[in-house]
């Protein structure tokens, strides 16, 4: 009889230990399956950016399958130079005719001029070649300084200007053609007019792009594109409401800077060339250490990897001539206008990387794109060597959610891209963007019934477990005596 009493202890020491190693692995796991969840679209986020004065990229949604829990991306990216010869223009150049611009002298073509009229001459350049590609083509002609007026406290002239300032008025700016024209008399005669001028010894430019603006004022349409070329040799030491700053200081600067901003936003395409704003040190500048006046061209206009709006030119007075007789014309007539070394970075959230497979949808059109996800900084390369006026160039891939997937990204939202950095080379002139739009999903779960978990359900079970033995072997004692064993 011991032995059929082992045999009962033996089995009810079985079926403990199997009990206990049940709950002890019945934890749940991390990780989901697939099959077991859903997908929705959050958010159908178009990643836009301009690039460059005529590069587009698009970063959009193909489609995003809530069965098959995959999202298709399709990227573009384009050369939208459209050249002027086929196409309306109206063109304002700004005119700097400030003393800096006669008291500096410069050769040109073996003669000797006046900084003032380098540019005159190169403007007048200019002008007949765009006539001569485009008859059609609209040009106005404005200069800007100061008013040589003096005023008093009151805004009356005074003859005597001793311990008056010159406060920025619209008088700084004069329109040279009464309206945009494409009269080659009219604006040969305007540049003329600007070369014999005489204004104030200061830099509004503040209100020239105001009177700039005012001639394409009502003009802006799709099939028009309006351009603004300022050619100045200075910053802003006076604006509008404001006197003579010496300090070039953030008074007359970020007028200028927010107008620049203010014109861009209203379809304004803009051109700076600035002229010999080299190293020098502003000496009467509050500031420590003391700006160039390249440091506060550039807080202006921004530099020409990074402009405020439009393109930015930095010359010298050797470079007068190219830049605005051919380099501008160029960029206008686009006639070579391309987009080199176009590299475009699209990144991805780490928990995009580890719960879903990547792989390409559509093979890259222009250009090559890297196979793999790069795991040091979860991206994908897409590089173009040249893209050419009017040139297109796609490709698309797809996101798959894994069988098994972590479960810490249900019921959030799940951007599909953390950024696209795009670098290029224009005309040259390197240059980047970027942008961090992008389409966002979230995954559900359908409940399930709870798995019991170890802790206070283990220790339940244990204490049931142990009961039923106590029963048991009260069972077998009883039997044993009873029975006389």
């Amino acid at each position: 009889m011991k032995k059929v009493f082992s045999f009962l202890m033996t089995i009810v020491l079985v079926l403990l230990l199997s009990c206990t190693m049940s709950f002890a692995t019945g934890t749940e796991s991390n990780m989901t399956n697939k099959a077991d969840a859903s997908m929705t679209l959050v958010e159908n986020n178009v990643n836009h950016i301009s690039f460059g004065q005529h590069g587009e990229f698009e970063k959009s949604l193909i489609e995003c399958n809530t069965n098959e829990k995959t999202i298709d991306i399709g990227l573009t990216v384009r050369n939208t130079a459209e050249s002027l010869e086929n196409k309306d223009a109206n063109i304002v150049l700004l005119i700097d005719v400030s003393n800096s611009m006669v008291q500096n002298q410069v050769e040109l073509n073996g003669e000797t001029v006046t900084r003032k009229e380098a540019v005159l001459r190169s403007a007048q350049t200019l002008t007949d070649k765009l006539l001569d590609v485009n008859p059609d083509i609209q040009i106005g002609i404005v200069e800007f300084s100061t008013d040589p007026n003096f005023y008093d406290d009151e805004g009356n002239i005074v003859e005597d200007g001793g311990g008056y300032t010159r406060p920025g008025t619209d008088n700084d700016a004069r329109i040279l053609t009464d309206t945009l024209t494409n009269n080659r008399d009219t604006i040969s005669q305007a540049l003329a007019t600007a070369s014999n001028d005489v204004m104030g010894a200061q830099t509004n430019i503040e209100v020239g792009l105001d009177a700039a603006y005012s001639l394409l004022e009502g003009t802006a349409s799709e099939d028009v594109e309006n351009y603004i070329i300022t050619l100045t040799d200075g910053v802003p030491n006076v604006a509008r409401g404001t006197g003579i700053d010496p300090e070039y200081s953030a008074e007359t600067s970020t007028p200028t800077r927010e107008k620049l901003e203010e014109l861009n936003n209203n379809g304004v395409n803009l051109i700076s060339v600035l002229i010999e704003l080299d190293e020098t040190e502003i000496a009467t500048s509050p500031e420590d250490p003391k700006p160039t006046y390249r440091d506060v061209a550039e807080r202006i206009f921004g530099t020409a990897i990074s402009p405020t709006a439009g393109s930015v030119y930095y010359i010298s007075d050797e470079e007068v001539e190219n830049t605005i007789a051919n380099t501008i014309y160029d960029s206008l007539v686009r006639v070579n206008y391309v987009l080199n070394n176009v590299v475009i970075k699209d990144y991805f959230p780490q928990n995009i990387i580890d719960n879903f497979e990547y792989a390409e949808l559509t093979e890259a059109s222009m250009g090559d794109v890297t196979a793999e996800v790069n795991p040091d900084d979860n991206s994908i390369t897409w590089t173009i060597p040249t893209l050419g006026p009017g040139e297109e160039a796609t490709f698309s891939y797809r996101l798959t959610l894994k069988d098994e997937f972590n479960s810490e990204i249900v019921g959030i939202n799940l951007p599909t891209n953390e950024n696209v950095e795009i670098t290029y080379d224009e005309n040259g002139t390197p240059g980047s963007a970027e942008n961090d739009a992008s389409p966002v999903v979230a995954l559900d779960v359908l409940p399930k019934t709870p798995i019991p978990q170890t802790g206070i359900y283990t220790g339940l079970a244990i204490i049931g477990t142990v009961a039923i033995v106590g029963v048991i072997g009260i069972g077998c004692y009883s039997y044993i005596k009873r029975n006389k064993f």
